[in-house]
């Protein structure tokens, strides 16, 4: 496993490393005249379930054509898009004017669960309810980075009777469980990063009342989109669904 350092500098390895792929990219559509590119942004978690059938099903229909990859954040993300450095995104959680920026499409509702050191006295439960949590410090994901996610855990636990005493907020899923295995703390997260490294971790389902955010795909508002972008489109979409 990476130690907190390696974790830290990955997520800002990786983000350079998109960053330098896009202006490669763009520099040989613009002068060298390479064929478009569609660049899409997602999150790790959705990586092998929803992203890669959907690439795996694209390339079958357009042979001729390429999807890239980008493997960010939801804030770097909405950069992007906002540049048009990405044509898609799959992110859930958005600021209200950022709704207003985008074309927005709700893919699904996804399911979260509870993060827990192992070391907890709930660690070795099958599910537990939210409000079991309420005494505990709590652990967010950034606004920075995870646009309004500190707003939707506040709510989340609202609904459940309590306001949580967040005491750490992290920029990335890896980081934030670093800091719960290592440090303490709980926090919640979408069910698919339960396939990220969560040494020290608990990773325990919630019983009814569940707790769910949506997913949603966001592209940029006023662009003639080709084909092959439409056909991209539907699968996520189909693909999503399914899921």
């Amino acid at each position: 496993y990476l130690t907190d350092a390696g974790t830290f500098f990955l997520a800002r390895a990786r983000q350079l490393l998109c960053d330098s792929e896009m202006a490669l990219q763009h520099t040989q559509e613009q002068f060298g005249g390479r064929k478009r590119t569609l660049r899409l942004g997602f999150l790790s978690p959705f990586l092998d379930d929803l992203i890669a059938p959907v690439v795996r099903e694209f390339q079958q229909r357009h042979a001729r054509s390429k999807v890239s990859l980008f493997d960010l954040s939801p804030r770097a993300q909405l950069d992007r898009l906002r540049l048009r450095e990405l044509d898609l995104g799959i992110l859930a959680n958005l600021e209200d004017d950022e709704r207003k920026q985008f074309e927005v499409r709700t893919l699904t509702r996804h399911r979260f669960i509870a993060v827990i050191p192992s070391t907890h006295q709930l660690a070795r439960r099958k599910s537990l309810k939210l409000a079991e949590l309420k005494n505990d410090k709590w652990v967010s994901l950034s606004n920075a980075y995870f646009p309004k996610r500190r707003e939707f855990l506040i709510g989340t636990c609202e609904e459940a009777g309590f306001t949580p005493h967040i005491t750490a907020e992290m920029d990335s899923l890896p980081m934030m469980l670093a800091e719960i295995g290592t440090e303490g703390g709980v926090g919640i997260m979408p069910a698919h990063a339960a396939k990220l490294p969560h040494s020290g971790c608990a990773l325990i389902p919630f019983s009814s009342p569940a707790v769910y955010a949506e997913l949603f795909l966001i592209l940029p508002k006023n662009t003639t989109r080709s084909a092959e972008m439409e056909t991209l489109i539907a699968l996520i979409s189909e693909r999503a669904r399914q899921l």
